[in-house]
C-alpha cells in the first residue's frame, strides 16, 4: 500500500430490530424459586427481558421444578401465573397478563407510526439505564465499538468504499440526510474531503438508527437519496458514566436523570488516538479528530424543553515532506438546537425546533508526479445558517391519523477557491485535460428555504394507506424563486397476520444546498433541483422466534440529475481535484434498480444469524451514449453474519462478497484511456470478527473489546495509480483497499445504584 493511501477503519454492520432489557445480578436460588430468579437467571444467558415488578412479585413461586433451557423453564413459571413472554424483537421479550392483553381485531389495532414504510430498516442500541444492559446490538458487531452509523452497510440496498458514507440505492452518498435528535445534519462525519472514514455521533450517545433506503415519508426533506435518523438516549432514574479507549479514540460519556428535578442529560466528547499509533505504515501523517455532543431535557407536564449542541473539530497533515501527495486541512462544525415538544391531547401533539449551524473548511495540498501532473491548491469555505420548523400529528381516531408542518431556513456561504494544475503532454491528451489549468474563485452564495407538508394514513382491517404531499422552495440570491411539489404513496397489505405485502411510489427532490457549489468549476449559478421517482414493491413474512425474511424490488428514475465529479481510476486520491483522471458527470437522466433478499433469525437462545442478498444496477443517461454506469455500480452483494453472545462474552463475524465496481482501462503506447467504467475491478472480498469479554463490578462492568477488519488480509484492487519509472515511461501500479486492520477497544461503566 503507497504512503498516500488514507486509512479506513471500515466495518459492515449487523441490522437486528432490537429493543432494551434491563438486566439484574442474579440471586442464589433456593429449591422453590421465585419467577423474578428464573428472568434474571434468563438474562444471564443473553436474552433480554423487560417486566414490572407489580406483574412479577417476589412472590410468585416456581409451581415445581422443572427441566430445560432457561427460556423454557421461564416461560412454564410464567403460564402458571396467566403471564407469558412475548417476542418483541430478536432475544427481546416483554413479560404480559394473558387476561389483561386479549387479542383485539386487526381494524380495531391502532396505527403503528411506522408500519406502512416500505425500504425502513431500524437498528436499536442498548439504552443506558440503571440497571445493566447486555451489549446492543451494534456493540455486538465488528467495528461497532467506535463508530455505530456503520451498521447500516450491512442493510440492503447500501454500497460503500472507503469512504464513512454509504451510497443508497445508486444515489450519491451526498443526497443521504443524517438527522440526530430531529435535527438535519450538514456533513457529520470526520476527515471531510478525505473519505469521511468516520461519523461524527459517538456511539454512546444512539440510542436507535432508523434508515429508510427508499419511499420515506413527507417529513424528511431536502434530500432525494435516502434517510439516516439517529436517536438520542433517554434514561428511566439514576445515571451511568463511561470511559472508552481505542486504538482509533478514546473518550467519555455520561447520561442521567436528576432525582429533586424533571432534568435529564446527555453528554459525550471524544478525541481521535490515531497520532498516537499507527494502525497502517510510519510516516503516514497526523489525522486528528474531536467530537462533543450534549442535550439537557426539561420534562413538564405537556411535554418537554430540550437544549442540544454538536461540535465538530479536524485537523489533519495526511503525507510526508517526500511523498508524492501532501495535504493539510481543518474542519469545525457547529450545532446548537432548542425544541419544544408539547402534547395538547392524547390525539394532538406537536414539535417546534430552530437550529443554528455554523461550520468552516480549509484545504491545501501538493502534488508532485513528475512527467504525470503536478498541482497546487488551497481553499476555504464557511457557512452559516438558521433553521426552524414545526411538525405536528394528530390522531383523528384509532384508524387514521395525520401528519402535517412546515420549515423555514437561511443559509449563507462563502468561498474562496485556487488551483494550479499541469499535466505532462501525453497524460493531457489521454484524458482530455489541457497542458496547464488554472482557476481563482471566490462567490458568496445565499438562499432562503421554505417547505410545507401534510400526509394522512388510513388503516382498515387487513389494509393500510398513507397519502401525503410536500412542497419545497427556495430563494437564490440574484437567481430567483425556486419550487418543487412531492407527491408520495405508501401501500400495506396483511395477506396474513405474519406475511405483509406493501407498496411505495412518490416524487422525491433535491435542490442544491448552497454548501454544495462546485467551486473546482467555478459555479455561478445553483442547479436545477434533482427529481427522481421512487417505486418499490416488497413481501416480509415472519419466521418463528422473532426471525424475518423480505423481498423487495425497487425502481429508482431521476427525471432530473445533478451534476457530479468523480476519479476514474484512483477514488482515494487526496486531492482528487489535482488528479488528471478527474471528470465532470453531468446525465441527462439515470436510473437505478434492483431486488433484495434479506433474513434474520435466532438461532437457540444465544446464536443469531444474518444475510443479504442484492441484485442491483444504477446508470448515467448522456445525449451521446446511455447506460454508463455509476462507479459505484454493484451488480450482485452478498453478505452474512453470525453471532453468539452469553451473559458476559459475544463473539461475531461477518462476510462480505460483491462484484467488482467499474473502472476505466488504460493502455499503453501511446497512453489511451478507455471508455468510462468500461471494465470492472476483480471480485471483492471481506471477513470482519469481533469478540468481546465483560467482567461486571459491584457499580458497573468493564469489557475489553478486539475488531479486525479484513481478518484474511485480502488484497481487494481499488485503484491505478499513474507513475513515470525513468527509462521505461509511464506505467500504471495496481492498489488495494486496506490489508487487516486490528482496533482494540476497554470500556468503563459505572452507575447509580439500582
Amino acid at each position: 500500500m503507497s504512503p498516500s493511501r488514507l486509512p479506513e477503519f471500515r466495518v459492515l454492520l449487523v441490522c437486528l430490530l432490537t429493543c432494551c432489557g434491563a438486566q439484574a445480578v442474579g440471586q442464589t436460588t433456593a429449591p422453590a424459586r421465585s419467577v423474578e430468579v428464573l428472568l434474571q437467571e434468563l438474562r444471564q444467558t443473553g436474552v433480554g427481558v423487560i417486566y414490572s415488578s407489580e406483574l412479577v412479585a417476589p412472590s410468585l413461586l416456581e409451581p415445581t421444578p422443572n427441566e430445560g433451557t432457561p427460556l423454557q423453564q421461564a416461560q412454564r413459571a410464567l403460564a402458571a401465573h396467566r403471564l407469558e413472554l412475548r417476542l418483541i424483537a430478536l432475544g427481546r421479550y416483554v413479560v404480559v397478563a394473558r387476561a389483561e392483553l386479549p387479542a383485539a381485531p386487526v381494524a380495531d389495532a391502532p396505527l403503528e407510526e411506522i408500519s406502512v414504510y416500505a425500504s425502513r430498516y431500524a437498528i436499536q442500541s442498548g439504552v443506558r439505564r440503571r440497571q445493566h444492559l447486555s451489549d446492543s446490538d451494534i456493540e455486538r458487531v465488528p467495528g461497532g465499538h467506535d463508530d455505530a452509523l456503520h451498521a447500516v452497510r450491512a442493510l440492503p440496498g447500501m454500497a460503500s468504499n472507503a469512504s464513512g458514507r454509504p451510497y443508497i440505492r445508486g444515489s450519491l452518498s451526498e443526497d443521504i440526510l443524517v438527522r440526530y435528535d430531529g435535527i438535519g445534519l450538514l456533513d457529520p462525519y470526520h476527515l471531510k474531503n478525505f473519505q469521511s472514514l468516520i461519523s461524527a455521533i459517538d456511539p454512546a450517545a444512539i440510542e436507535s438508527i432508523e434508515v429508510f433506503s427508499g419511499g420515506f415519508p413527507v417529513q424528511y426533506g431536502r434530500r432525494s437519496g435516502g434517510v439516516i435518523d439517529i436517536t438520542a438516549p433517554t434514561i428511566d432514574s439514576g445515571y451511568e458514566y463511561r470511559a472508552n479507549l481505542s486504538l482509533i479514540s478514546g473518550g467519555v460519556s455520561t447520561i442521567g436523570r436528576a432525582d429533586e428535578l424533571p432534568l435529564e442529560w446527555l453528554a459525550a466528547g471524544r478525541r481521535s488516538t490515531l497520532e498516537f499509533v499507527d494502525p497502517v505504515e510510519d510516516g503516514f501523517g497526523k489525522p486528528q479528530f474531536s467530537d462533543s455532543l450534549g442535550r439537557l431535557r426539561w420534562s413538564t407536564d405537556d411535554g418537554a424543553w430540550t437544549l442540544g449542541w454538536l461540535l465538530l473539530d479536524d485537523r489533519l497533515e495526511l503525507g510526508k515532506s517526500d511523498d508524492e501527495e501532501i495535504a493539510t486541512a481543518r474542519y469545525r462544525d457547529e450545532y446548537f438546537w432548542a425544541a419544544r415538544d408539547h402534547r395538547f391531547s392524547d390525539a394532538l401533539r406537536t414539535r417546534a425546533s430552530v437550529v443554528v449551524t455554523s461550520a468552516s473548511r480549509g484545504r491545501e495540498g501538493t502534488l508532485l508526479r513528475p512527467d504525470v501532473a503536478t498541482g497546487q491548491l488551497d481553499e476555504t469555505r464557511s457557512f452559516n445558517g438558521v433553521d426552524f420548523s414545526n411538525d405536528w400529528t394528530y390522531r383523528a381516531s384509532d384508524r387514521s391519523s395525520y401528519t402535517f408542518g412546515a420549515a423555514l431556513g437561511s443559509t449563507h456561504a462563502a468561498y474562496r477557491y485556487s488551483r494550479v494544475s499541469d499535466f505532462s503532454p501525453d497524460v493531457a491528451a489521454a484524458f482530455g485535460r489541457p497542458l496547464h489549468e488554472e482557476l481563482q474563485y471566490s462567490v458568496r452564495p445565499r438562499v432562503v428555504n421554505s417547505s410545507v407538508y401534510a400526509a394522512n394514513r388510513r388503516k382498515w382491517s387487513a389494509f393500510e394507506v398513507e397519502l401525503g404531499l410536500r412542497v419545497d422552495g427556495q430563494r437564490y440570491e440574484q437567481d430567483g424563486f425556486h419550487t418543487q411539489i412531492s407527491p408520495r404513496l405508501n401501500l400495506r397489505y396483511d395477506l396474513r397476520p405474519d406475511l405483509r405485502l406493501y407498496a411505495s411510489a412518490g416524487r422525491f427532490t433535491q435542490a442544491q444546498h448552497v454548501e454544495e457549489w462546485r467551486v473546482e468549476e467555478a459555479q455561478q449559478h445553483p442547479d436545477a433541483a434533482q427529481a427522481s421517482i421512487h417505486s418499490i414493491v416488497g413481501l416480509e413474512y415472519d419466521l418463528d422466534a422473532g426471525g424475518r425474511i423480505g423481498l423487495e424490488a425497487y425502481a429508482k428514475r431521476w427525471t432530473t440529475a445533478a451534476p457530479y465529479f468523480d476519479n476514474q481510476n484512483d477514488p482515494l486520491a487526496l486531492l482528487p481535484d489535482l488528479s488528471p483522471d478527474r471528470v465532470r458527470v453531468a446525465p441527462l437522466q439515470s436510473e437505478a434498480s434492483g431486488l433484495e433478499l434479506s433474513a434474520r433469525t435466532p438461532i437457540g437462545d444465544n446464536f443469531t444469524s444474518w444475510g443479504t442478498l442484492s441484485w442491483a444496477r444504477v446508470a448515467d443517461d448522456f445525449r451521446t451514449s446511455r447506460d454508463v454506469l455509476r462507479s459505484w455500480d454493484q451488480p450482485v452483494s452478498l453478505t452474512a453474519g453470525l453471532a453468539w453472545k452469553n451473559s458476559r462474552a459475544s463473539v461475531s463475524g461477518l462476510a462480505g462478497w460483491h462484484s467488482g465496481w467499474p473502472r476505466t482501462p488504460v493502455s499503453f503506447a501511446p497512453l489511451q484511456a478507455g471508455a468510462r467504467n468500461s471494465e470492472r475491478w476483480s471480485d471483492f472480498y471481506t471477513i470482519d470478527l469481533r469478540g468481546s469479554w465483560s467482567w461486571q463490578l459491584t457499580s458497573g462492568d468493564f469489557s475489553i473489546v478486539l475488531d479486525v477488519t479484513n481478518a484474511a488480509n485480502r488484497a481487494n484492487e481499488c485503484c491505478l495509480l499513474l507513475e513515470n519509472d525513468g527509462p521505461s515511461g509511464l506505467e500504471a501500479e495496481v492498489d488495494h483497499w486496506l490489508p487487516a486492520i486490528i482496533n482494540l477497544g476497554f470500556t468503563y461503566r459505572w452507575r447509580s445504584s439500582p
